[in-house]
């Protein structure tokens, strides 16, 4: 019989939908620089529009995409009076230009953390696939960047805590992957992930076997091919896991006499 496998997943955008509760925490901020200011943001795609700042941001911060949240404020104020993302990026990032007083900001800001407090659903599938893991006696393991505390809590508050084995906060690193993958030896370790520069790029060079369950959040550093890359790109988290199961636990053929 071939070993059981271990499934590493992300949290984040893959167990939970983070990215809708980004998405109003965002458009509030939107609205209250807006509120501010006295202008409106250009075109439709109001979220896409703040995005467009958000990611410049993230581009030239040496915090990534984890930037304090008044950078963005102050290129929103600056993208509303005509500055392009990669201006007001620079300008805010390299504090060369104050939009708006700093006790305007913090008031934001405030505002803002408080909107991303709101608990996510799960995503469709995730409880059918950790059901299945489970049902076949597949240990699920949440490999997680946000607080290990908060994130415990939410698994707990979504009714899923039963069909995690554990949960640990790490740096998601090729190193990391790899002690990971020796820990678990010798059965084969899945990780399993939303983002292919975070979860499956440095899986996979740890020898892990792949799956990307993709976002709808796709920064804009991120080329085509990088969608593509994992062993195999599942359409939600229960066909992630069935993929697994099979892959894994498939009997090998037999070689005739």
């Amino acid at each position: 019989m071939p070993e059981r496998p271990v499934i590493l997943v992300d949290a984040d955008n893959t167990l939970w939908d983070t990215d809708a509760i980004f998405a109003e925490a965002q458009l509030l901020m939107l609205a209250l620089v807006e509120a501010e200011v006295g202008s409106k943001a250009p075109g439709p795609d109001r979220l896409g529009w703040l995005r467009s700042y958000d990611q410049a941001i993230a581009q030239i911060d040496h915090r990534h995409l984890r930037y304090p949240s008044g950078l963005l404020v102050q290129a929103l104020a600056l993208g509303l009076s005509g500055v392009g993302p990669r201006e007001a990026a620079a300008a805010s990032v390299g504090a060369r230009h104050r939009a708006m007083p700093t006790t305007t900001v913090d008031m934001i800001v405030s505002k803002y953390v408080a909107k991303l407090q709101t608990s996510p659903d799960l995503l469709p599938g995730v409880r059918e696939g950790l059901t299945a893991a489970r049902d076949a006696s597949v240990e699920v393991w949440v490999l997680t960047e946000g607080h290990a505390k908060d994130q415990r809590a939410r698994i707990s508050d979504l009714g899923i805590a039963d069909l995690i084995k554990g949960l640990a906060e790490v740096t998601k690193t090729v190193e990391q992957f790899d002690r990971q993958r020796r820990r678990f030896a010798p059965k084969p370790l899945y990780v399993v992930g939303d983002q292919p520069d975070r979860d499956i790029a440095p899986a996979r060079a740890a020898g892990c076997r792949t799956v990307l369950v993709p976002s709808r959040f796709r920064p804009a550093w991120q080329d085509e091919a990088a969608w593509a890359s994992a062993d195999y790109v599942a359409d939600g988290f229960a066909k992630a896991v069935a993929w697994i199961l099979e892959s894994a636990l498939a009997a090998p053929a037999v070689e005739p006499r």
